[in-house]
């Protein structure tokens, strides 16, 4: 299992669940960003999961010499469906990452992170050999936060008027 603490160049936060886990396919929650990067500026990150997954294939073939094909697992990033000049890079982890502005100062807890937020991400490659296959999972360590877009949560609804009587 390799693991390097690196940061992203910034780009623009899909679906961030960062104050608050995600609870839909894990009870226990998971707290996960998608970052949308322009290719061009992407090269490094790709290079890097692709050096992970390259050590992890090498690591196996030592251990069964012989071996032709290897299962693969989905790789942490893909083409965004709309504008295939951009990659879209998953970052996750177990626990609460911490959020910083753009100055280095920590964010006020207060603030709620929504899609269209620009930033850079502090993360790990880790490496992996598994049933579902040899892969890289990018650990969310930490986000600083370029262009903050904030909302806040509904909890009201419209009253009752004549209408639903």
């Amino acid at each position: 299992m390799s693991e390097q603490k690196n940061i992203t160049r910034v780009g623009e936060a899909v679906f961030p669940y960062l104050t608050k886990p995600d609870t839909e396919y894990n009870s226990e929650g998971v707290y996960h960003v998608k970052l949308k990067l322009k290719k061009d500026k992407a090269s490094e990150l790709v290079k890097r999961i692709n050096d992970v997954i390259a050590k992890e294939v090498a690591q196996e073939h030592q251990k069964r010499p012989g071996t032709k094909q290897l299962k693969r697992s989905p790789l942490p990033y893909q083409e965004d469906d709309t504008d295939k000049d951009y990659l879209v890079f998953k970052f996750k982890s177990k626990f609460k990452p911490k959020l910083y502005q753009k100055d280095g100062e920590l964010l006020d807890e207060s603030k709620k992170v929504w899609g269209g937020t620009t930033m850079a991400i502090a993360y790990q490659t880790s490496g992996y050999n598994q049933s579902i296959g040899i892969g890289c999972t990018l650990r969310l360590v930490y986000c600083q936060i370029d262009e903050l877009v904030e909302g806040k949560e509904n909890n009201k609804v419209p009253p009752l008027n004549e209408a639903h009587y």
